[in-house]
């Protein structure tokens, strides 16, 4: 078990965008005629920065895609990014994009303390096509609390044996929640002016949770805390999607915030036609 100072995920530009798992596709179909892009291309990619990595013991192994650490198994995150840009209609259904598995195996010595992942996002006009903005990239922090196996109740504050636990008490990772929606501008130049959108991106699987006041106190950070428990002796993928829309994105109730995005920096970003 390693030992945590109180702290949450750090932001370097933006929070985390979150949104509920049921998001509307509803809304009119967008068309050059109200200078609204109509489809855009979406790049994502997600990297580790090794150079931020903090072990609990001699330092483990870290590349940009991919971490292990820990002796007598080997746990370990992956990050799997798309094979290349994707296409979001505006107002539609939302795409996957990143997704991130963390190989949780029983371990001895060295384990993740923190790493810093940056995520870059490439919007461009698709349809109509026309140039596109900005690259822009955010760089937020994960914090990790590796757990031990044979506690009773878990640091989770669940049975051991039981749920999540089943063959050991989970790991936690705590995410902080951050803003809903990010708003950015495009103009195609039809003389109607810059259009306003909003970008977010949200975990499909529902792993991601509000989780139980001891789970946050474990990784050393106030209730309520948002964030995943993964389970001993099994690999988990958590899949993350995009959606754009002209309007924000509501949340309905409380109860089913069980989504949350790999917050990209878009505040600001504004592309007039010349």
């Amino acid at each position: 078990m390693k030992n945590t100072s109180a702290k949450s995920i750090r932001r370097t530009l933006t929070t985390l965008a979150i949104v509920a798992a049921g998001v509307s596709s509803g809304g009119a179909r967008a068309d050059l005629a109200n200078g609204i892009v109509d489809q855009w291309s979406v790049g994502v990619v997600a990297q580790f920065l090794c150079g931020t990595v903090v072990w609990t013991g001699s330092a483990q192994s870290c590349a940009a895609q991919t971490m292990s650490w820990g002796s007598g198994g080997v746990s370990g995150l992956d990050i799997t990014n798309p094979a290349g840009a994707t296409i979001v209609n505006t107002n539609g259904p939302s795409v996957p994009n990143v997704a991130i598995t963390h190989r949780n195996q029983p371990i001895t010595g060295s384990t993740l303390d923190e790493v810093k992942l940056r995520s870059t996002l490439t919007l461009t006009p698709f349809s109509p096509p026309d140039t596109g903005l900005p690259s822009a990239s955010l760089d937020f922090l994960i914090d990790f609390q590796e757990t031990p196996n044979g506690a009773d109740p878990c640091a989770n504050g669940g049975v051991n044996g039981v749920g999540v636990n089943v063959n050991g008490c989970g790991d936690i990772f705590v995410i902080d929640q951050g803003a809903l929606n990010f708003a950015f501008q495009y103009d195609l130049g039809t003389g109607q002016g810059a259009k306003t959108y909003f970008i977010s991106f949200f975990e499909q699987t529902g792993g991601l949770n509000p989780l139980p006041v001891a789970a946050c106190n474990a990784v050393g950070v106030t209730s309520p805390c948002l964030g995943f428990v993964t389970p001993e002796s099994q690999s988990t993928t958590f899949n993350f999607a995009a959606v754009i829309t002209t309007k924000p994105v509501e949340i309905p109730v409380p109860g089913t915030l069980v989504s949350v995005g790999l917050g990209l920096l878009l505040l600001g970003l504004r592309r007039r036609r010349a």
